[in-house]
């Protein structure tokens, strides 16, 4: 019997092996180039000419102020998208899932639109066509109420918020779309025994729906987190960076340094750094999703 279990479970990984060789290739294989450069003094356009250097590239990372302006950037940025994605896309979840909406599909179909779009086409529409001074929509609804027209891209205090506002736009449908698909599950003897009790909609979501969407509220938001922290295309489409350093998150840091610098060595740091941070997060957030699913089971 145990002989038998045995030439199962070797079999099973004899199935596996060349997936997982081949993302070994992929995902390994990049990812320990990058570890060896960031060890390294290397410039972009002299990789022949490497000095072995250590540590001390990391030591200069977390010594540098404008690294750790980027890092709480980052942070800034992607909390931001997180809290607006993930509470945008239940609410609009639960407004498509009522019984009194019509054309529901079509609806669904408009949502998803976003998310479909690339980040650095969805960034060039936003800049020109909201944020934009003179001709962007939102400040001419603005001055037509007679209120201001300010620079919303050109601002430091306002430049970050609209990088924000305009991801999230773009991660709004994901969210959406998973939550839409676990309200479908929940049965409706619960939202009937609300109405009965006398819940209204917004306690009925209160109380009923966000207990019930509590796993996948997890798995959202690790994904909307690893997106949001290495997020690159929008954020160089709608600033640059831009304005100072007020957009300057890691990767267009990182990019910065290993391009405009040439220090790639530096760069593969940063971006490393940024790995390690993920994983972290990546793995706290896998414990409490998997802690979340043995207590409901």
């Amino acid at each position: 019997m145990a002989a038998s279990r045995r030439d199962k479970f070797t079999r099973g990984w004899w199935f596996i092996l060349p997936g997982l060789l081949l993302m070994v290739a992929i995902v390994g294989t990049p990812l320990f180039m990058g570890f060896r450069y960031s060890l390294h003094d290397v410039f972009l356009y002299s990789f022949r000419s490497q000095n072995f250097v250590g540590l001390e590239n990391y030591r200069r990372a977390f010594a540098d102020p404008l690294y750790m302006n980027s890092l709480r950037i980052t942070a800034i940025f992607t909390i931001g998208c997180l809290v607006i994605s993930v509470g945008m896309g239940i609410l609009v979840a639960f407004l498509l899932n009522a019984r009194q909406v019509k054309f529901r599909s079509m609806w669904m179909a408009l949502f998803l639109i976003p998310f479909v779009m690339t980040p650095v086409v969805g960034g060039i529409a936003w800049r020109f066509f909201i944020w934009q001074q003179e001709v962007g929509v939102l400040n001419q609804v603005l001055t037509f109420f007679g209120g201001p027209a300010p620079y919303w891209l050109l601002d430091r205090d306002t430049a970050l918020w609209a990088t924000i506002i305009t991801n999230s736009w773009h991660l709004i449908p994901l969210a959406t779309l998973v939550f839409y698909a676990a309200l479908t599950t929940i049965p409706d003897e619960l939202h009937e025994a609300g109405r009965v009790d006398g819940a209204g909609p917004f306690q009925a979501l209160w109380y009923i729906v966000l207990p019930m969407l509590r796993p996948h509220i997890l798995f959202v938001s690790i994904i909307i987190i690893t997106s949001a922290f290495r997020e690159f295309d929008m954020i160089w489409a709608l600033t640059g960076g831009g304005p100072g350093r007020s957009t300057t998150v890691l990767s267009i840091f990182a990019y910065n340094r290993g391009i405009a610098n040439q220090d790639m060595g530096m760069a593969n740091t940063i971006a490393f750094t940024m790995f390690i941070i993920m994983a972290v997060v990546a793995w706290l957030y896998i414990t409490v999703y998997r802690k979340t699913l043995g207590d409901k089971a």
